[in-house]
């Protein structure tokens, strides 16, 4: 009777440990599938800045079969930040945050700082990758003096079944970031206090 119980513990604990698992996953797109459909930039020079703490910040979203995925948004993120605003601004460089002394020293005229917001889900019970993504990109805008300029919110939504998803576990992330540069870059190009 001991080992029958003992037996029913570990098997419990096992399931539990499989149902509750993370997965890893990538959210970074195709970066030549990030680009802008004008080919005029706007002619100023930019900073971006992640700090430290976000760039290395995990987060955990619900996938399929119960399970969840993990990823680093700022850090898989941040190649396709930098390639959608030098799809947009003539210089961008990367910084440590407003004080920086490449701010002066580059003479950067606006600086933008991320938020990234990510969900997940999927109605499968059988495999683990999500089959809905979600990121909602938010950027403000400030001049080099702090004054903020403008807030882009920028969104991106990606879908994938299991004949998407079989070979590349991420596919749905990934197509989620690729609309939401490509709706950023959109909305960095149209917004009137950025272009004057």
């Amino acid at each position: 009777m001991l080992k029958r119980l003992s037996w029913l513990a570990l098997v419990l604990a096992a399931a539990a440990v499989v149902s509750g698992c993370a997965h890893p996953i990538s959210l970074g797109p195709d970066l030549d599938k990030v680009s802008s459909h004008t080919t005029a930039r706007i002619d100023k020079k930019v900073g971006y800045f992640i700090a430290d703490a976000e760039r290395d910040r995990q987060v955990i979203t619900p996938g399929g079969g119960g399970d969840k995925v993990s990823y680093y948004p700022y850090r898989d993120l941040e190649t396709a930040l930098y390639k959608s605003l030098t799809e947009v601004f003539t210089g961008v460089s990367k910084v440590s945050g407003p004080a920086d002394a490449k701010v002066q020293a580059e003479k950067l005229q606006l600086l933008i700082s991320p938020r990234i917001v990510t969900t997940s889900s999927s109605p499968s019970l059988l495999t683990w990758p999500p089959t809905q993504f979600g990121i909602e990109l938010m950027c403000t805008v400030t001049d080099a003096q702090g004054q903020q300029v403008a807030q882009i919110n920028a969104r991106g939504d990606g879908h994938a079944e299991f004949d998407d998803f079989k070979g590349d576990h991420s596919r749905a992330a990934k197509r989620a970031s690729e609309e939401a540069m490509k709706n950023l870059i959109d909305m960095l190009s149209k917004t009137p206090a950025l272009t004057r």
